[in-house]
């Protein structure tokens, strides 16, 4: 007998949109909204029409989900938007001039330098560290069988062991137990935008709350900052250093004579601790629930992986076998895209699909809302692979679907981020069984990255 289509929590859509008329009231209202779930903003509207103009307190808002008019606005006219200030206001404390908040000069730069780092070849070279760490974490939760198990929470250690070992090769200097605290600590500080950032009110106008975030910038930059600083001294000297991301960032750009000042080594480091590890973790945590909760689809991935040869010395074919594992993924990050909103502010003039464009107007893609759009998906809320196999899959609209962005600013690490999924997920699945536990149902709420409400837990077995 087929299991009927699983069909996971979410926020549904508001009736009518939230009065946002410039009153004391309606400030309190939308921040209120806000602070409980950005996600609950979404109108039955926004799920049905392919493009809105909203005004928020008197500000322009473009909302857009036609992918014709994604695509110009990312692609073909992206040099007519720059980032907004929200997105600076969020991230510049914490990531510097990384490569997630540079502009202009400086972003090109910095990309033309980190690209060479994302090659498949360096990418593939850290699938054995992958394929490691993830026998660890089967040997972690092995320890917990037949109980429920926090998966967020292990999931987030397994991506941080990940990012640790391919970044700095395991630098006993670095306190991983320390490290993964103050990461923790900080995304619940700085998980969201400060009322301050919406309303767009000055930096200098202190923001309540945040104090204790940048004391944990500081603390973290000193340690990333000491071992980058004492492996620039080892590559200076002609020393052994390990072909990690902290040594090709470090080489990066010397041939072109761009290599990357010390801020800006410490910057991306910090960039990809900070979003790969924080959106990767989440991924993998709703995909193990997805599959938990869908037994026909849990069945298929464990024969698949069951059949395959997954060859320890190529983790990077591992995806080649593993079809169905992929649209899995893939499927999972529709429903839950980790970066649930792209936004930029207009320079000048332009016209997205139906829509005439001011300077000035914050131009917004939800990837929520795109990603299970009625006019773009068949049963967009329910969990289905197989929308990502065969020919539906290969009909799917490059800019329909955005969980790693599209354009000059894609997400550099995709590559990185999708062979480590497989690789965690593939390992597990292989020795484990996840089930769902009695009374567990985690909504998505939106801060920086797509989480759930409270930490998702499953039962697991032994396969």
């Amino acid at each position: 007998m087929t299991q009927a289509a699983f069909r996971p929590p979410a926020p549904p859509p508001r009736v009518l949109p939230p009065n946002a008329r410039p009153s004391p009231g309606a400030y309190m209202r939308y921040f209120k909204i806000m602070a409980r779930n950005p996600l609950e903003i979404w109108t039955e509207g926004h799920f049905n029409k392919l493009t809105h103009l909203d005004s928020i307190f008197g500000r322009d808002y473009a909302i857009i989900h036609d992918p014709k008019a994604i695509r110009h606005f990312l692609v073909t006219n992206e040099k007519n938007y720059r980032l907004t200030n929200i997105r600076r206001a969020v991230f510049e404390p914490v990531t510097g001039q990384g490569i997630f908040v540079a502009e202009g000069e400086n972003w090109k730069r910095t990309r033309r330098a980190l690209t060479p780092v994302f090659t498949p070849r360096h990418v593939q070279g850290f699938g054995r560290a992958m394929i490691n760490k993830s026998v660890e974490a089967v040997d972690a939760i092995s320890s917990r069988l037949d109980e429920v198990v926090n998966i967020s929470d292990q999931m987030t250690q397994l991506t941080l062991n990940i990012l640790l070992a391919c970044l700095f090769s395991g630098d006993q200097k670095l306190d991983a137990k320390r490290f993964a605290n103050d990461l923790e600590r900080l995304f619940e500080k700085a998980g969201m935008p400060h009322p301050f950032d919406l309303m767009e009110a000055p930096r200098w106008m202190p923001r309540v709350g945040r104090g204790g975030a940048l004391r944990i910038v500081a603390d973290l930059r000193r340690q990333v900052a000491s071992i980058a600083l004492a492996r620039k001294r080892l590559v200076a000297t002609g020393g052994e250093a390990p072909e990690d991301f902290l040594t090709l960032l470090l080489r990066a750009g010397q041939d072109t004579g761009e290599p990357l000042s010390e801020d800006e080594v410490i910057d991306n480091l910090l960039t990809f601790l900070a979003a790969g590890h924080e959106t990767t973790a989440r991924s993998l945590a709703w995909t193990f629930y997805l599959l938990a909760n869908s037994p026909d689809n849990l069945r298929r991935a464990e024969t698949e992986i069951d059949a395959a040869t997954l060859n320890i010395n190529e983790p990077a074919k591992w995806g080649d076998e593993l079809l169905f594992l992929t649209a899995v993924i893939k499927e999972s990050m529709r429903l839950y895209p980790a970066a649930p909103i792209l936004s930029r502010t207009a320079i000048g003039k332009d016209k997205l699909g139906d829509l005439s464009i001011d300077a000035g107007t914050e131009v917004v893609v939800s990837t929520w809302v795109l990603h299970r759009h009625r006019k773009l998906w068949r049963d967009p809320d329910n969990f289905d692979p197989t929308r990502f196999l065969g020919d539906e899959g290969k009909a799917i609209d490059r800019f329909a679907y955005l969980p790693f962005g599209a354009g000059p600013r894609v997400c550099i690490g995709a590559s990185f981020a999708m062979q480590e999924m497989v690789i965690a997920m593939a390992t597990l699945l292989k020795e484990l069984r996840f089930l769902p536990a009695l009374g567990e149902e985690p909504q998505p709420v939106m801060r920086i990255t797509l989480q759930p409400s409270t930490p998702i837990k499953l039962r697991v077995e032994a396969r």
